[in-house]
Parts: structure tokens; C-alpha cells; sequence
């Protein structure tokens, strides 16, 4: 069957299904997989695959992240980020992960883990790797963007700072980026436990301001709605001027974008508006 899967790639039969290692797929469509949760496990995780319509093995991918109760429908039903992908040649990744702050650890005082493994230490060690070796799709530093929403805007950040050896672009929309901002902040309280009793935990673990020093050779834009009553955009002003202050100590990478969506809000509807942007940052900067 592999080989089989492999000629009708090469031949592209024309209006007929394609196939990519383990699954079939039709171009211009969306797929399902089931994802390991872990490398112990026999649980897995629902991650939602676009393939553009003129898909081949070097279409570039993009990670897209949701909001904290969202799920991996969330970037599907409420923009229109298949078009874009159409129009770029993009491959879009949407997992299924409500309820993370993208953490790397968990703790004692932990009392919501969205699944087996920290967010950010899945998608890094068991997504990705999933991507290229199972899926076939083209994960390397050129060529694979990370972007999210809300809390996935932060997602997307972290993997950006923890992984750049293999992330080449990443986009935070509205994104909760310094955690001592938001000590009081259930979700945060959920993994790292409460600020008074582990303030030094929150300094240090999973300090996105403090790790932006990774994005030197990481493309990063960033977008805020003016009208964002929920994550103030001094949070994205934040990020911004730590990477203004790094590209002027290190005189060279840390390269960024900042759009302000004037009279836009916390939701989707602003995603929506500033996607034809987004996308074109990934065009440009992945390859």
C-alpha cells in the first residue's frame, strides 16, 4: 500500500483521491487524524488537516491554534483560512487542544491538564514529528509557520521560542503573552498553581517575554484589536517592544510585524479581518 500511495502521489491521477503514507485525502478539502497523545499511549488527539488544492509534498504548513474553549473546527468555521491556503499553496493544521496555556511542565498544583503531555512538549515532540513522518508534509524551517488565536496566539509564541530550529514564522492574534500581567487569571492558576504561594515558578517557567530572545531568526507578526476589552493590547505592545529592544542589542534577526485593527474586538471577527495579512507574512517569509 505504501508504495502504491507513494506512485499515486507522483502521478496525481487527476480528480481522483491522493494518498499520504498512512490516510487518503481529496485536494481542497478537510481531513481528521488521530494523533498519539503521547509516546505511552493508545490515546489520541483529533487534529484537523487542509489540503490546498493544488497540494504537492512542498506546500508549505501552517499550525493554526484556537482560543481556550475552542477546538480544531474553530479556525474553519469562523474564518475563511481555506481560501488563503488555496491561494498560497498552504497546508493547515488545526489540533484539537481546549483548556492549555501551552505550558512545558505540569505540577503538583496542576488541577487542569488538557491532556497526557504539556501543550507545547506535544506539539514540538509528537505533533510535528507526526506531520513529517506519518502525514508526509513538508516540516522544516522554511517552510513551517505557527499562528493563533487568544490564548493560541500564545501558543503559537512559545512553540515560535521553543522550537525555532524548526518554526520559520509565527502569528499572535490577541494574545496573553506575560503571564505576572494576569496572576489572578484561572487559566494560568489551573497549571502553575497560585501566584503567592509559587511566585518564583511564575517568574521563570514558561516566561514568554523573557524567551522571545529565541525569535532572532524567527519571522513573528503580531496584530491586537484597538477595542480588545478582554487582552488589553499593551500585552502585544509588550512582545513588541522586547523584540524592538533585542533586534538594537544584537543589531541584527528579531524581525516583526505589529498591526492594530482599529475598532476590533477579542473575537473571531477579528481574525477574520486581519487573515489577509497574516497569511501574506507567511507567504513571504516561508518558502
Amino acid at each position: 500500500m505504501k508504495a502504491f500511495s507513494v506512485i499515486v502521489l507522483v502521478i496525481m491521477i487527476a480528480c481522483a483521491p491522493y494518498y499520504v503514507y498512512a490516510f487518503e485525502y481529496k485536494p481542497a478539502s478537510w481531513v481528521v487524524v488521530a494523533v498519539p497523545a503521547s509516546t505511552q499511549s493508545d490515546d489520541t488527539v483529533p487534529v484537523k488537516i487542509y489540503f490546498p488544492k493544488e497540494y504537492s509534498q512542498n506546500s508549505r504548513t501552517i499550525i493554526a491554534l484556537h482560543d481556550y474553549d475552542g477546538s480544531m473546527n474553530s479556525w474553519q468555521n469562523n474564518t475563511n483560512i481555506a481560501y488563503y491556503a488555496n491561494m498560497y499553496n498552504m497546508v493547515i493544521v488545526c489540533p484539537n487542544m481546549p483548556r492549555t496555556v501551552y505550558e512545558s511542565q505540569f505540577f503538583d498544583e496542576t488541577t487542569i491538564r488538557w491532556n497526557e503531555m504539556p501543550a507545547a512538549v506535544w506539539i514540538g515532540n509528537i505533533l510535528m514529528p507526526y506531520l513529517k513522518n506519518t502525514v508526509g508534509l513538508k516540516i522544516a524551517k522554511n517552510s513551517l509557520g505557527v499562528c493563533g488565536f487568544s490564548i493560541g496566539a500564545r501558543g503559537a509564541l512559545r512553540i515560535g521560542e521553543l522550537y525555532a530550529d524548526t518554526v520559520g514564522a509565527i502569528a499572535c492574534l490577541s494574545g496573553y503573552y506575560d503571564m505576572l500581567s494576569h496572576t489572578k487569571n484561572k487559566m494560568f492558576v489551573a497549571v502553575y498553581g497560585k501566584y503567592n504561594d509559587n511566585s518564583q515558578r511564575w517568574a521563570t517557567v514558561d516566561n514568554a517575554i523573557d524567551d522571545a530572545k529565541n525569535l532572532k531568526d524567527v519571522a513573528v507578526f503580531l496584530a491586537h484589536g484597538n477595542k480588545d476589552s478582554r487582552v488589553p493590547m499593551e500585552q502585544s505592545f509588550m512582545l513588541a517592544l522586547k523584540l524592538k529592544q533585542l533586534q538594537k542589542e544584537q543589531k541584527s534577526g528579531y524581525n516583526f510585524t505589529f498591526v492594530e485593527k482599529k475598532y476590533k474586538m477579542h473575537d473571531w471577527n477579528f481574525c477574520q479581518s486581519v487573515l489577509p495579512e497574516m497569511m501574506a507574512f507567511f507567504n513571504e517569509n516561508l518558502k
